[in-house]
């Protein structure tokens, strides 16, 4: 209810103060919220249709160490993320990860923390894993394909950054007992609704904000849009951001998905896994979400910044 609360009253201010800048910026923002749109439908369908659930069964085997266990969870949903969508990926590996602790009696608390954060920070791959993605790369003219080219070994080095430390600290809290959880979800239809003050959202602080620059060079916009993303959450700073250049695009990507692991706040996908979590009778630890995020984002940054000079994306 805030969302819609915030979106449209941002969208009455625009359309008042700047009509015809929010008539362009909604236009703008109207392409990726499309794709996501068909992301989700198709999601739904998929999800319908058993294909998450043959997925989760085919990399996470039924009986396995913890830390196997918990690094085959993570790896389900890094792909998740990067090949269909972040917040398709909460929704549908966060039940399946509170299934895994319930059976290998480990902490559910630290699996979902892992899974948020490793969710969020493995969604680069493709432009169509995260909305902020699309919102940045509107700005550029970039095929797929020539974005996969580059994001390909930043999107590894990354993903093992991640998921190697947290495979580890998940594991290592067992406990004697775990609440069952939710059945395994899935992506719904009508979360497509819920696009829609998302949109309103974007498209007013595009219009009301939009062209704001990142300073510095590389290293400098990287830090200070990993900053803004945790604190006003990366969906608004996306919006607000305009990239100039490859760098500035690659500098705004990472910050707007690997960022928002610094705070619980920091992303959709983050509060959609606290709400899984807390309908299972279990707590998704802010503290803890945020000193595991600050151990690891220096770590991440600094592999998707190797990857990138390596695949030429910052020469």
């Amino acid at each position: 209810m805030t969302i819609w609360i915030v979106g449209i009253v941002l969208a009455i201010i625009a359309t008042t103060l700047v009509p015809h800048t929010a008539a362009t910026a909604a236009a703008a923002t109207a392409g990726p919220f499309a794709t996501l749109a068909v992301i989700i439908l198709a999601s739904a369908l998929a999800g319908r249709l058993g294909a998450f659930a043959l997925l989760a069964r085919a990399l996470i085997p039924a009986r396995s160490t913890p830390v196997v266990a918990v690094a085959a969870t993570l790896a389900f949903t890094a792909l998740l993320s990067a090949l269909v969508n972040l917040d398709v990926a909460v929704v549908v590996a966060t039940p399946v990860a509170l299934g895994a602790a319930h059976r290998q009696r480990m902490s559910a608390e630290r699996l979902a923390v892992a899974v948020a954060i490793t969710a969020n920070a493995s969604s680069f791959l493709l432009p169509t894993s995260n909305i902020t993605n699309l919102l940045l790369m509107s700005h550029l003219h970039l095929s797929t394909s020539a974005y996969a080219a580059d994001s390909w070994l930043p999107w590894i080095l990354v993903t093992a950054a991640t998921i190697a430390p947290l495979a580890w600290w998940a594991a290592s809290a067992r406990t004697s007992s775990v609440p069952a959880g939710p059945a395994d979800g899935g992506p719904s239809a009508r979360a497509v609704s819920d696009l829609i003050p998302m949109f309103l959202l974007a498209a007013a602080i595009r219009a009301l904000l939009g062209g704001l620059t990142l300073p510095g060079g590389f290293t400098g916009q990287l830090t200070a849009g990993a900053l803004l993303a945790a604190v006003v959450n990366n969906l608004p700073a996306a919006a607000a951001i305009v990239p100039h250049g490859a760098q500035g695009l690659w500098a705004a990507i990472l910050a707007t998905t690997i960022g928002p692991d610094l705070l619980v706040t920091g992303s959709v996908a983050t509060l959609i896994t606290r709400r899984i979590v807390r309908d299972s009778r279990l707590q998704l630890s802010a503290w803890q979400f945020s000193t595991i995020g600050l151990m690891l984002i220096p770590a991440q940054l600094t592999a998707a910044t190797v990857g990138l000079h390596i695949t030429g994306a910052l020469s």
